[in-house]
């Protein structure tokens, strides 16, 4: 569960009896990363996630047990076996701190750090895979913005990502960020084949993806070598088709396969950037 800004302020309102808990180190197998945390309110409430289960349970326990008169401070280490019926087999040690104004200001600029560090993710349509796909992809620790130049789809849109009116989106294409994964997903093909043809031109994106289908491919190859630009191995046409090959249209079905798809290519192309990164590192310290 990715904490956004918007969550985290709405939760931490009227934050005076309230806990932060976060993993500080673990052993062998656990179910969530060191620095992983959560925000536990005296009810039990959460905000967060520090792995679920037996864990998550005795943790929130142990919040609601404490004596809210004090600032209390406390760390426990719990072993991942089936004497607490959560078979991870590793140990985990979590702190709990009563919550405080000071570690409010904390964890906003943590939450304000890591966003910045987000992939961003271009969607090109507001129509409805391109609505489905940004309300879903809110889930993720990703930045997102729903581009159209149609200005009533984007007043229409739902959702908190980021939205955008813009007559002229492959402008979008040419001031996005080095590694930005790109969504296209228009009304008019001869716009997905410019959006597409701006992207191929940057020679830097972690993930291109189109709404269409084999014949559309065939043609936009075709186009595209009229350009100039022969090698199309990169755009995923039809989309979200690497894993799955259903019939089911349903937008919010085909929005979790292009999900899939996408988190799957970001993955190996951010862990090749980070090996390019420090293979740099290293030739430069020898």
């Amino acid at each position: 569960m990715t904490i956004t800004k918007s969550s985290f302020l709405e939760f931490t309102s009227d934050a005076g009896e309230m806990a932060v808990c976060e993993i500080l180190r673990t052993e062998g197998s656990s179910p969530r990363e060191v620095g992983a945390w959560m925000l536990i309110n005296r009810s039990g409430e959460t905000l967060g996630t520090i792995g679920g289960g037996q864990l998550e349970y005795q943790v929130v326990q142990h919040v609601k047990e404490q004596d809210w008169a004090f600032n209390f401070k406390l760390n426990i280490e719990t072993k991942l076996g089936p004497e607490i019926g959560q078979c991870c087999g590793g140990k985990v040690l979590v702190s709990i701190n009563r919550f405080s104004q000071v570690l409010k200001a904390h964890f906003l600029l943590r939450i304000e750090r890591e966003h910045t560090s987000y992939p961003e993710v271009l969607i090109f349509g507001a129509g409805n895979i391109g609505n489905s796909l940004a309300c879903q992809l809110e889930n993720f620790p990703l930045k997102v913005t729903l581009i159209d130049n149609r200005e009533q789809q984007i007043l229409v849109s739902t959702g908190n990502h980021v939205k955008k009116f813009c007559l002229i989106p492959e402008q979008e294409v040419r001031d996005a960020k080095p590694d930005s994964a790109f969504i296209i997903a228009t009304h008019d093909h001869s716009l997905d084949f410019m959006l597409c043809h701006e992207v191929l031109l940057r020679n830097d994106a972690s993930y291109i993806g189109m709404i269409g289908s084999k014949s559309k491919r065939g043609v936009l190859v075709h186009w595209l070598s009229s350009k100039g630009i022969k090698d199309v191995s990169k755009v995923k046409i039809p989309i979200g088709n690497t894993f799955f090959k259903s019939k089911d249209k349903r937008p919010e079905i085909i929005s979790a396969y292009i999900i899939s798809e996408m988190l799957s290519t970001l993955e190996t192309h951010y862990e090749s950037f980070k090996d390019l990164e420090l293979g740099s590192l290293e030739k430069n310290d020898s």
